[in-house]
């Protein structure tokens, strides 16, 4: 009976949440809509989180100690609100903001404690535990001596085998995809250890976690990122991409040693125009810049919000000489466009490609050392930085 207690906290659902974002004034800046299933009401921006989320009073301390510590993180389990039973979790999201996750584990809770019921029945209790497994949307497999011994419905349908022996057989390695240089499960384990960390297979994005099974056997769940809203992976203002979902791809990018550009990207001279007109004509160019570059690039690339008017842009499956004709295509379009309020502007643009030994950090200031670069060389410019 305690082993399927252990599991069965484990798997707690991860696909079923809200979020909302506050920052270090613990003033709301912005929220799902379907938070007010657990809240009663949906709260509006600038609102005191603590009066929605009264349970963290007395924790703001440790709450605010996150902005400056990114690492750490804040959890609260099991707790019941307006008749649910949820997860809350709060963690860094970036320099003036934090993330708070309401997770939904009505359903695991409840049937965890429909199982004690029958604590002697060792029989139905593990044909339940089988269908509770099996019943996850998220994808379960557990590893023993750096092999995978157990896996859901959903798993094995993911990865397009029918039995344990034919799983085997493949040889799947999935602490490859979230690293290259990962050599075991139980590297990957270390890696993640308790947190939330994404993973790109198939160019699906996950959540990974890794829980601990007893002593010897590591329970890892992944939960398709595909189910997120599309307001938790685009920026609130603009509609483009998040640095976090950026990041991302990026990762699965030099994970999987594919050829990709790197582009940062900034509007010239921007803060004159807040500064001369206001942060509405402001927001109307960014919108207005961010449309331009949207309707003008492949759907796979992606283009994301670094933060206030700088931009990042992936290319992928494109080499330096293809994606520079592309960028001056692109600096041409903004440099003859018309905006709102201002009339003419201009953008500047870094550029690195990827060579075999970047990883994230260097690939993205190579870029941002070809922007800086731009800026000096008269703006309005591409700069293409080699390793």
């Amino acid at each position: 009976m305690k082993n399927i207690q252990i599991i069965l906290n484990a798997i707690l659902s991860k696909d079923i949440f809200e979020y909302l974002t506050f920052d270090q004034n613990f003033e709301v800046v912005d929220s799902s809509a379907g938070l007010v299933k657990y809240l009663e009401k949906s709260p509006k921006v600038g609102s005191d989180i603590l009066d929605f989320l009264p349970e963290l009073v007395g924790s703001e301390e440790e709450i605010q100690e996150i902005f400056s510590k990114p690492h750490l993180n804040y959890v609260l389990e099991s707790v019941y609100k307006n008749d649910y039973y949820v997860n809350i979790s709060i963690e860094h999201y970036d320099v003036d903001r934090l993330l708070v996750l309401i997770h939904d584990i009505t359903d695991v809770t409840l049937t965890q404690q429909q199982l004690l019921q029958y604590s002697n029945e060792s029989i139905l209790i593990n044909n339940t535990l089988q269908n509770i497994l099996d019943s996850q949307n998220a994808l379960l497999f557990v590893t023993h001596n750096n092999i995978i011994t157990y896996t859901n419905e959903q798993f094995m349908h993911y990865f397009g085998v029918k039995r344990m022996k034919d799983l085997q057989r493949k040889n799947l390695k999935i602490y490859e995809y979230f690293d290259s240089s990962l050599k075991s499960y139980e590297a990957l384990y270390e890696r993640v250890n308790s947190k939330e960390e994404y993973i790109v297979i198939n160019k699906d994005t996950f959540i990974l976690q890794a829980t601990i099974v007893e002593s010897s056997h590591t329970l890892f769940t992944l939960t398709k990122v595909t189910k997120l809203s599309n307001e938790m992976q685009q920026d609130t203002l603009t509609g483009a991409y998040k640095k976090s979902y950026f990041n991302t791809q990026l990762k699965r990018l030099i994970n999987n040693k594919e050829e990709g550009i790197v582009v940062v990207l900034d509007l010239d001279d921007f803060k004159l125009i807040n500064d001369t007109y206001g942060h509405q004509a402001g927001d109307d160019i960014l919108k207005a810049f961010v449309k331009l570059i949207q309707d003008n690039i492949r759907g796979n690339d992606i283009f994301a919000r670094w933060g206030g008017e700088e931009f990042l842009l992936l290319l992928e499956h494109t080499n330096i000489e293809h994606a520079l004709k592309k960028l001056e295509s692109l600096r041409t379009i903004i440099d003859r466009y018309t905006f709102k309020h201002v009339g003419h502007m201009t953008a500047s643009f870094g550029v690195a490609c990827k060579e075999e030994d970047d990883d994230m950090h260097s690939l993205l200031q190579r870029a941002d050392q070809a922007l800086y670069q731009a800026k000096d060389k008269g703006k309005n410019c591409i700069v293409f930085k080699k390793a």
